[in-house]
């Protein structure tokens, strides 16, 4: 039988708390896929670096999946890993993790713990992109937690993207009740640092919350299906 491998690709950061999201998540996930190598790699700051990962695994006839751990497309969706992805056909990529309910769900339950009131107007913070559909993805889960809650909800940026984060504060203030932010990142690290500097409650990130690993197994099984028909096809 072929060995089997989930390369889970973060971005990379030195916050050390971001780098334990990182690998608590690599732990759940490894603990419910008995029967695969779960294996974290970056993109950018650490090591060891996805395309070093997957030349490896291909070297040892490893067929493997690459999981972004990453919310939306983007520079290194479209460059990063689909670079690694083209290097085997023993390789398949799975489509970032949001938009998804279960995200939306996880930022809903951030809020609460963080004292939001129902009714407070709140900006969904993300990182940025400038790939409109990275942006696009991003309004898709504003729409799915405004579902969730009677108040606001409005998207910003930290970078490269539309309305900036401050732009959306000021937007969302609107006397009914007080900004929040709710950090649309995967862990701590700079954008999550650069958030708490506008002076209104951000939220703690996504984190490693059990629902995170879910997903990425979720996104597992599709891209392992999509790779055996492909296959079958073919044959």
């Amino acid at each position: 039988m072929t060995a089997r491998a989930l390369v889970l690709v973060a971005h990379g950061t030195s916050d050390r708390h971001g780098q334990e999201t990182v690998r608590l998540v690599r732990a759940r996930v490894q603990r419910s896929l008995p029967g695969v190598r779960v294996v974290a790699a970056y993109v950018d700051v650490q090591h060891p670096r996805l395309d070093d990962v997957v030349e490896q695994l291909v070297r040892d006839g490893t067929r493997t999946v690459i999981v972004p751990l990453l919310l939306s497309t983007g520079y290194h969706m479209e460059v990063d890993v689909a670079r690694a992805a083209d290097r085997s056909s023993l390789v398949t990529a799975a489509p970032p993790l949001g938009p998804h309910p279960l995200l939306a769900a996880v930022l809903h339950d951030r809020l609460l713990e963080a004292g939001t009131a129902p009714t407070d107007p709140v900006v969904l913070a993300a990182a940025g992109s400038s790939r409109p559909e990275a942006a696009c993805s991003v309004r898709a889960v504003a729409e799915q937690l405004g579902a969730l809650r009677p108040g606001r909800v409005i998207c910003g940026f930290a970078s490269a993207a539309t309305p900036s984060v401050p732009d959306a504060i000021a937007s969302a203030a609107d006397g009914k009740g007080r900004v929040h932010v709710a950090s649309y990142l995967i862990g701590r690290g700079f954008f999550h640092t650069a958030l708490q500097r506008h002076g209104v409650p951000v939220t703690e990130p996504i984190g490693a919350d059990p629902r995170v690993a879910d997903l990425v197994r979720e996104r597992y099984a599709g891209a392992t299906d999509a790779a055996r028909r492909i296959t079958a096809r073919s044959a």
